[in-house]
């Protein structure tokens, strides 16, 4: 990474992400903590995975391992920490986002670097971050009008769409 770009060039900003996912599968890997601590740890790779998904999708040519994560992240919304198939689910989890952070993801910050100028890069990531802070608030389509604010973005079932549709939603209302 270039000491020179500012925190808010969206090359930055997938770098960052990229770190934080290793560091979540990392510490995943490492299998330690009881069944629902490893629960909680899945969620927040899930949640910030579909966070960095939404981020850097329309700067990567085709599906590539973000579909196949996007596909594990969704079997696992409703599987239980204690049922055997979770550790098999999260162990392709983990390997997905590997893919991504070690291969697709930096191929896709080269190209931007490459065919974006700084400016340019800036720009896109003051709107990545301004959408994240902005999706923190904003309620699911679909719920807003029977589910209370605070709890429409805690894990369980569609907590993948609830999360993807907060993150696309428009961060000025």
């Amino acid at each position: 990474m270039n000491g020179n770009q500012p925190a808010t060039d969206l090359t930055t900003v997938l770098d960052g992400d990229h770190r934080e996912l290793d560091r979540l599968c990392t510490e995943l890997e490492l299998g330690q903590g009881s069944p629902e601590n490893r629960k909680d740890l899945a969620d927040h790779l899930i949640a910030a995975l579909v966070r960095h998904s939404v981020a850097e999708e329309p700067h990567l040519d085709g599906d590539g391992e973000l579909a196949e994560a996007d596909r594990l992240m969704r079997q696992l919304e409703g599987v239980g920490p204690q049922e055997t198939r979770f550790e098999r689910l999260l162990g392709g989890l983990i390997r997905a986002t590997r893919q991504h952070v070690r291969e697709e993801g930096p191929a896709a910050v080269r190209e931007l670097r490459r065919t974006c100028s700084p400016e340019r890069r800036a720009e896109l990531g003051r709107e990545v971050l301004e959408t994240r802070e902005a999706a923190a608030t904003l309620p699911h389509p679909d719920l807003a009008d029977r589910v209370p604010q605070a709890d429409q973005l805690w894990p369980g079932p569609g907590f993948v769409d609830r999360a993807r549709a907060a993150l696309r939603a428009p961060a000025s209302g």
